[in-house]
């Protein structure tokens, strides 16, 4: 038995589940793309069944630390325990809640980067005389190349395994997916199966319109690049030297206005504050990166 089967048994019908399920229903798209295999209501009630316990284990050992380790007061180490306790529960609550949609905007990124090619495979099939579920069914099939494999094979078995209409499933999985880019692509795809009609036309100036995005994207991520790149110039390379220059002339002439020595500002800024800010721009590039490489 999973944690998530006690979880729900355990506060299925409580109130607090209630509250929290009626809360966290927007949660319910970003599991669906996130790949966890759990429902919402059983991830709304591990949420609540960890947040409880992790709240219920740390306030009395915070308590013990208190009273015993550090020796304070007992009202003290009762309302400190109780405020640590809050902490660490709600950082985990926090924590769990985020988890999915870190996930699904990973994945869904990654999709909308590939996007262009998905929609030009589809315009070949479409071209080839392929219907949209047959199309569905190849997607499903090469999935794994275009990282569209768990979307492609949930509507493949809404359509064949459940009997769902095309239209009215693409309809259902625009409204649920996160990604704006996606969800026009399906509303679009299911009006174009409801009609019958320019699927092949439909795809060929979408995966035109795409491109011109993608190119748009790059262009912008350029833009950015080249202003980070004159920022690590400036802070990490001119800045220490600037510093360096300026700080050994000031030890030189005997300067003691400072409240620390410049050889440890020097230290400060060498070791610790340039390899910051560099670790922080190099993230940010990635991330940058990340946007438009598939």
């Amino acid at each position: 038995m999973g944690i998530s089967h006690l979880a729900y048994r355990v506060f299925k019908g409580k109130s607090i589940y209630n509250i929290a399920l009626k809360n966290l229903s927007w949660l319910d798209p970003y599991l669906t793309y996130s790949g966890f295999k759990i429902s919402l209501r059983r991830y709304v009630a591990t949420i609540v069944f960890i947040t409880v316990l992790s709240f219920s284990l740390s306030l009395p050992l915070t308590y013990v630390f208190h009273v015993y380790i550090l020796g304070i007061n007992v009202l003290f180490s009762i309302v400190a325990s109780m405020i640590l306790s809050l902490i660490v529960s709600t950082l985990i609550l926090a924590l769990l809640i985020y988890l999915p949609v870190f996930k699904a905007k990973s994945k869904l990124e990654l999709l909308e980067t590939r996007l262009p090619y998905i929609v030009s495979y589809m315009a070949v099939l479409s071209y080839a005389g392929r219907n949209m579920e047959s199309i569905i069914a190849k997607l499903a099939e090469k999935g794994k190349l275009f990282g569209i494999e768990e979307p492609a094979i949930r509507m493949l078995r809404r359509i064949f395994i459940l009997g769902q209409d095309t239209a009215r499933m693409l309809m259902d999985e625009s409204r649920k997916t996160p990604s704006v880019v996606f969800s026009s692509l399906l509303e679009s795809l299911a009006g174009i199966v409801e009609t019958g009609k320019g699927l092949n036309e439909f795809l060929e100036s979408e995966f035109m319109n795409l491109l011109r995005n993608r190119e748009a994207k790059v262009k912008e991520v350029m833009n950015s690049m080249a202003v980070l790149m004159e920022v690590f110039i400036s802070l990490v390379v001119v800045m220490p030297l600037v510093l360096t220059i300026m700080l050994s002339i000031m030890a030189s002439l005997g300067a003691e206005a400072l409240p620390i020595s410049p050889l440890q500002i020097l230290f400060l800024v060498h070791f610790i504050i340039a390899p910051t800010i560099a670790v922080m721009i190099v993230l940010m590039i990635d991330s940058l990166v990340s946007k438009v490489s598939g």
